[in-house]
């Protein structure tokens, strides 16, 4: 149901109002009437932001992001300091916090430089190891080794040139060839190895740069060196640089560990006093006294009240009052349903937010939902597969969301095993088969007109209240179409009910005329109300009481599928390839009868009932409060 509300008028001194505006926090219950806004802030403000945005980024950079570590004995002694920061203690946190990044940046860049020297080592030796016969054999010979990336050249043609200029400065040379050798990567990145005497350093260099060769140099300390010097070195760094890195890793980890939660508790009290600031900000002033006014629910008026009193006593004036209705738009909605029922306020969430004086159908849903969700499985066994994955999703505590999927689950579980009891299934006919179970109702995948009619029954009724829903909505909010119409669509229904009984015969003929002027009384509601749209309404409702077919449809596959499956073991007999076959589709059958129901029933919820009387265009209830640290989220 929507809690009532009830508007709130503050009076207290400007000296107490630091005070009052965290004790406002602390109870959490105050919707603001003009929530605080970012961008208004005044100068302390501005430091506190300057200071929560240094605390975001040492957790970024850090990489924490367990907000649910955070105890909360550290967050309300933390929380005493920051109450009223004086410049001393701004200047310590952001000494402390610049000091703190420096000393984090260091160790990171550190880090990266260490990892950029493993990677480039790692690069030289594999290209060296590829071409080490080639050195070995040359360097034997005399000859000085030199390695170039060679992305467009000829390699042929400057050998040939090479070995030219060899020959007309030492005519003499035994050699008739200029020894090298090319890698092609599977990149295709080109790396030529070529062999010369050393004293033709220099032409040979400028040969290949000629024809946009480039030398490829082994990586910062090892430049100078030649490969044999090199190659021990580079294998000796790739020991220890790793130890390093690691070495880094855990003192960051460690470090995380151990500051994390704390520099996580600075940010959501900086985040809170901020926010305090902006709501003192922007606070009615007028002298001494200052101002603030929102709406409380009601049930939470005497907690608030007294609360107040006792720590300001007379110094502060409070002025409670019912909203009018030309502010029934403004006020907010908050919703308060039986615990077992909470969890369907889920499906509320993906529509507008419910008008205040709109109806909360949050119960209905919890019970339409998981029932007509379960009449589709209608499957003992996979009721009891249903209800693990819900006991499963409901230890998700930190996560509320799922905890919330994993208690719907639970719900349709039970209706599952409620309407597979009924229907004589678990896992199809396996029941049956094993433990000659037999349907308390019927079979459905033998007698399959009942289970239609059934359910065409059902949605009638669900439809039919749905317009009654509407109707109650219409007089709540004194818009006068809206009920009469409704008013009208539910004559028309129960005009088309009493027909349908009369012409089986179970009311005698002579009353005939009362669904005629049910009908005559229903169409003139109609018109009046919503015109010749609400005419064109009323035959598709007809339309959506027929779509509650596919409850039984839905259904019928599921069970005839379920039967398949264990037919399988029927032809192959109990051998793993049966029971294999089997197992798979009962699971590609679970996975649909999951999925099938669920988004059917949902459908059923949000077009055919919700649709007669939902109304948005209302305001979510945000108190002014402090967030839990499990549900803290950085924004």
């Amino acid at each position: 149901m929507i809690r009532d509300m009830l508007f709130l008028g503050l009076w207290g001194l400007v000296r107490d109002r630091s005070r009052i505006i965290e004790k406002l926090h602390d109870l959490g219950v105050l919707h603001l009437r003009e929530e605080p806004v970012e961008y208004v802030s005044t100068e302390a403000a501005a430091e506190l932001k300057l200071l929560r945005g240094k605390a975001l980024g040492l957790l970024e950079s850090l990489g924490w992001n367990e907000w649910s570590s955070i105890p909360r004995k550290a967050l309300e002694e933390k929380r005493s300091v920051l109450s009223s920061p004086d410049e001393a203690i701004i200047d310590g946190i952001r000494d402390s916090l610049d000091s703190f990044s420096t000393r984090i940046a260091e160790r990171t860049r550190l880090r990266e430089e260490l990892e950029s020297r493993v990677n480039s080592i790692k690069g030289a030796l594999r290209t060296v190891r590829h071409f080490d016969s080639f050195i070995s054999e040359n360097s034997g010979k005399g000859l000085e080794v030199t390695l170039w990336w060679a992305q467009r050249a000829n390699v042929a043609d400057l050998a040939a040139r090479i070995r030219r200029m060899i020959k007309e400065h030492d005519p003499l040379g035994s050699d008739d060839k200029t020894p090298y050798h090319l890698n092609v990567s599977p990149g295709g990145e080109r790396i030529l190895a070529i062999a010369y005497p050393s004293e033709f350093r220099k032409e040979v260099s400028d040969i290949l740069t000629s024809d946009e060769c480039l030398s490829w140099m082994l990586p910062g300390e090892y430049e100078t060196m030649s490969f044999q010097d090199a190659i021990p070195l580079m294998e000796a760094a790739l020991e220890d640089l790793p130890r390093r890195i690691e070495e880094i890793e855990r003192n960051l980890m460690k470090t995380r560990e151990e500051w994390g939660p704390k520099i996580g508790a600075l940010y959501v009290l900086l985040d809170e006093k901020i926010e305090e600031i902006l709501v003192e900000t922007g606070s009615d002033t007028r002298g001494e006294i200052f101002r603030l006014s929102g709406w409380v629910p009601s049930d939470e008026k005497e907690r608030l009240e007294t609360e107040l009193r006792e720590e300001f006593r007379e110094r502060i004036l409070l002025r409670w009052r019912d909203p009018h209705p030309g502010e029934w738009s403004e006020v907010p909605t908050s919703l308060s349903n039986p615990d077992y029922f909470r969890p369907f306020e889920l499906f509320l969430r993906l529509m507008p937010v419910i008008s205040y004086k709109g109806l909360d159908p949050t119960i209905l849903i919890g019970i339409f939902f998981p029932f007509f969700g379960g009449c589709m499985i209608g499957d003992m066994g996979y009721g009891l597969v249903i209800g693990a994955l819900g006991l499963l999703f409901r230890k998700k505590v930190g996560r509320p969301i799922l905890s919330d999927v994993g208690s719907i689950l639970l719900f349709i579980a039970a209706w599952s095993i409620f309407w597979g009891v009924a229907y004589g299934e678990a896992f199809g006919d396996l029941g049956h088969r094993l433990l000659h179970l037999e349907p308390l109702w019927l079979e459905r995948s033998q007698v399959v007109i009942p289970v239609m009619i059934f359910t065409i029954s059902l949605g009638f009724a669900h439809v039919l209240l749905g317009f009654i829903m509407g109707m109650i909505q219409g007089l709540r909010t004194g818009h006068r179409h809206l009920w009469l119409e409704r008013l009208g669509n539910i004559l028309i229904f129960m005009a088309l009910l009493t027909g349908m009984i009369l012409v089986k015969g179970w009311l005698p003929g002579q009353l005939f005329t009362i669904p005629v002027t049910l009908l005559v009384l229903g169409l003139a509601l109609l018109l009046a109300g919503g015109g010749m749209g609400g005419l064109v309404e009323a035959l598709g409702s007809v339309g959506n009481v027929l779509s509650y077919v596919r409850i039984a449809a839905i259904g019928l596959s599921s069970a005839i599928l379920a039967m398949v499956a264990n037919s399988f073991v029927d032809f192959m007999g109990v051998t793993f390839v049966g029971i294999f076959m089997a197992m798979t589709i009962h699971l590609l059958n679970f996975v649909l009868a999951i999925a099938g129901s669920s988004l059917h029933s949902a459908r059923l919820q949000y077009v055919e009932f919700l649709g007669k009387f939902y109304s948005g265009g209302g305001t979510r209830y945000k108190p002014f409060s402090r967030r839990k640290p499990e549900l803290w989220k950085k924004h």
